[in-house]
């Protein structure tokens, strides 16, 4: 799409936009007051003049957060939280201004219903653009040509993903670089080119990937960009030590880029999701009490005392923690060792096996979350053996204990539990890790349901012995 015609495609967005909050204003005032019979106690022109003025905040905070700026490389979840959220302010402030004006007899209900509506409409309307796009670059219109500089790693990372996501629109006229990255795309030489290439092209955009050799040519790629008026976008050499939202510091006049961003540093966060494991694990505490006294007194008939099996797992910061779990198998006798994964059928017991098959045994740890010693989200907590080893065997191991272990997580969700890859595990763990939100937190759960019979063979079993067996 060329910059006249995405000059008209922002304007038609944000007049479009002015319009479907006016008329989400006024679909708001039939639905109050002629569908559902309301009383009408402000004139119809009120609210007419209220959309007006309220549609003019919408676009300026829209523009301030990049709704209008290009859909291409759009998240459509994010737009709609983004979404959601402003037309929570823009009514704030349209209820605080009829405070000050006194207009105390405007409908509380036409302004829930205002609010609705214009949410609807406004990320619907951006949902069917974006699927009008999406269908467009499918059929090979309204690409943007963009040259790629360089011939590093993430060079041929960045074609290979534009291989696999067609409908981000993006055509890669040629690569520029020390050598080519890429039979699917034409080599037009050495970095020495690049300008004369750049006067004849009809390219939009740059994309630099150099190679660590390459890096030194870095300013004169930057000038010959900016000379041209074209638009620069890089890709580091280390881009794959940079998780997907880095947070950015600044030092004096250097940024200072933290690779280990973690959302719940953020104290608003940490307490957002220390609620929700509180309400959350007291709620199931109660819906899944009927569970828990089936497996408390099954444990008793089948094993006796202790009902409960107490482990020490390493949970946040390092720190050990005492697990708890339903009691599914026989103590061990002297001479068995315990190993990973190694399932002991020996040991096992038919209604333990009943436990693990349904996740009954992993209950109690709803207690767990309850004191704060585990969260119902999180990285699956290990044994400290386990822990010493992985963490000089798997990279990044480590990185999981920056948060609360879990019940359950974003691994376990995707089918990654019992003896399987530990190092897939831990690249899930880190991505649930930079990327939380209670979203996502509520997704995994829900998810859960649908995988908590899926336990049986695949189950870690621990040795289960008491402390004064273990000395």
């Amino acid at each position: 799409m060329n910059k006249e015609n995405l000059m008209i495609l922002r304007i038609l967005n944000t007049v479009s936009d002015a319009v479907l909050v006016v008329l989400a204003m006024l679909l708001a005032y039939l639905f109050r007051f002629l569908v559902l019979n309301g009383q009408e106690t402000m004139p119809f022109l009120f609210y007419v003049r209220s959309g007006i003025l309220i549609s003019l905040l919408y676009l300026l905070l829209f523009a301030a957060v990049g709704l209008y700026d290009s859909l291409r490389n759009a998240q459509l979840m994010q737009v709609t939280r983004k979404i959601g959220f402003l037309s929570l302010i823009c009514c704030a402030v349209l209820s605080t201004y009829y405070f000050v004006i006194s207009s105390v007899h405007v409908s509380r209900w036409l302004l829930v219903f205002f609010y609705l509506f214009s949410t609807a409409a406004l990320a619907g309307k951006r949902l069917l653009l974006y699927r009008i796009l999406y269908s467009m670059r499918m059929q090979g219109r309204n690409l943007k040509p963009v040259i790629l500089v360089g011939s590093g790693d993430c060079a041929r990372e960045y074609l290979n993903a534009l291989r696999d996501m067609p409908w981000l629109g993006y055509q890669v006229l040629g690569n520029v670089g020390s050598k080519p990255v890429s039979a699917d795309v034409p080599y037009l030489g050495t970095i020495s080119v690049l300008d004369s290439l750049l006067r004849n092209t009809e390219a939009e955009d740059i994309v630099a990937a150099p190679d660590l050799d390459e890096f030194s040519e870095m300013p004169a790629i930057m000038a010959l960009s900016d000379k041209h008026g074209l638009k620069f976008s890089l890709i580091p050499y280390f881009a794959p030590y940079i998780p997907a939202q880095p947070q950015i510091d600044q030092i004096g006049s250097l940024p200072l880029i933290n690779l280990r961003r973690v959302p719940l540093d953020n104290i608003v966060n940490g307490l957002v999701k220390r609620l929700f494991d509180i309400v959350g694990s007291l709620l199931l505490i109660v819906l899944t009490s009927p569970l828990m006294l089936l497996g408390a007194v099954g444990t008793l008939l089948t094993l006796g005392r202790p009902i409960l099996f107490r482990q020490v797992r390493i949970g946040h910061q390092r720190k050990p923690f005492t697990m708890l779990k339903f009691r599914s198998m026989r103590q061990p006798k002297p001479e068995d060792a315990s190993g990973w994964s190694q399932f002991d059928r020996d040991r096992l017991t038919r209604f333990g096996a009943f436990l693990r098959k349904t996740s009954i045994d992993e209950l109690p740890q709803l207690f767990n979350v309850l004191s704060g010693s585990m969260s119902l989200v999180g990285p699956r907590p290990e044994l400290p053996k386990y822990v010493d080893q992985f963490r000089e065997t798997v990279p990044l191991y480590m990185l999981k204990h920056q948060v609360r272990p879990g019940i359950t997580g974003l691994a376990q969700v995707k089918g990654y539990r019992g003896d399987t890859s530990i190092e897939e595990r831990i690249r899930l763990d880190i991505r649930y890790i930079e990327n939380w939100s209670l979203l996502m937190d509520l997704k995994i759960l829900f998810l859960t349901l649908f995988h908590f019979m899926d336990n049986g063979e695949k189950a870690h079993v621990e040795s289960e012995c008491k402390k004064s067996s273990s000395r």
